[in-house]
């Protein structure tokens, strides 16, 4: 069993912040009050670690249990759940942010997702999803060309995603199960197709993704759960 200590030493944080789609994340739940949060798809707990140092307390989900072991090291409520045959094991209401990052894309039944997420978030509390965009500025060009878009998978020997959003589509989506969207950004707009560039290599594209967040690479909304008549009566 690999230790923290030896997960440290041996890797960089997990996730790379010098993305614009998580230095939005960041910005974005930088500017909610600080309560209870669950990351899901939380690995070895590098999320919710940087926000547990910011006082939020922090749970998490995975599959990955050698990864479930480092981040309850790091004092992360982190449990099991494979979302594709589980419920997220929470209670009703147990948070006020959920935070579900490249997740949704990867999974089959994504009504049930959404339900647990409302299920899981307080009456006013907030999830924060990110997701690729199919409409994105490279997708749209590549399809009228005739060529398959990036980030969509036909079958499972690509990058795993199942489902493709636009974002009119996960707004919908989200309305359906009780969400209110808030704020849509996107992280940056490929009009430099994304195998040649990148916004670390190119910070400043982050700024066309806040300007044209329909035509960027990645979807980012955040949503607050409403009160439904003749619901949450709890």
């Amino acid at each position: 069993m690999t230790s923290v200590t030896e997960y440290n030493n041996a890797t960089k944080f997990s996730y790379e912040l010098r993305e614009s789609r998580l230095k939005k994340c960041v910005k974005i739940i930088g500017s909610l009050p600080v309560g209870r949060l669950l990351d899901i798809g939380c690995s070895a707990g590098d999320w919710a670690s940087l926000w547990q140092a910011r006082g939020w307390k922090c749970s998490g989900i995975d599959i990955d249990r050698e990864h479930l072991e480092i981040a309850r090291e790091r004092g992360v409520d982190a449990k099991y759940c494979d979302l594709n045959a589980d419920v997220i094991p929470f209670d009703d209401q147990s948070f006020d942010l959920i935070f579900a990052g490249e997740v949704i894309e990867h999974l089959v039944d994504t009504d049930k997702f959404l339900s647990e997420l409302r299920r899981c978030v307080r009456i006013g509390g907030r999830v924060l999803i990110t997701t690729p965009n199919l409409v994105s500025f490279e997708n749209r060009l590549r399809i009228a060309l005739g060529i398959y878009p990036i980030w969509v998978n036909y079958n499972l020997a690509g990058s795993g995603h199942v489902r493709a959003y636009t974002p009119r589509t996960l707004r919908s989506h989200l309305r359906k199960h009780g969400f209110r969207v808030v704020l849509h950004c996107g992280n940056w707009v490929p009009f430099i197709p994304q195998r040649y560039t990148d916004d670390i290599k190119l910070p400043f594209l982050a700024i066309t993704g806040d300007i044209f967040p329909n035509l960027a690479m990645d979807v980012i909304m955040l949503a607050q759960r409403e009160r439904m008549t003749g619901d949450d009566l709890q």
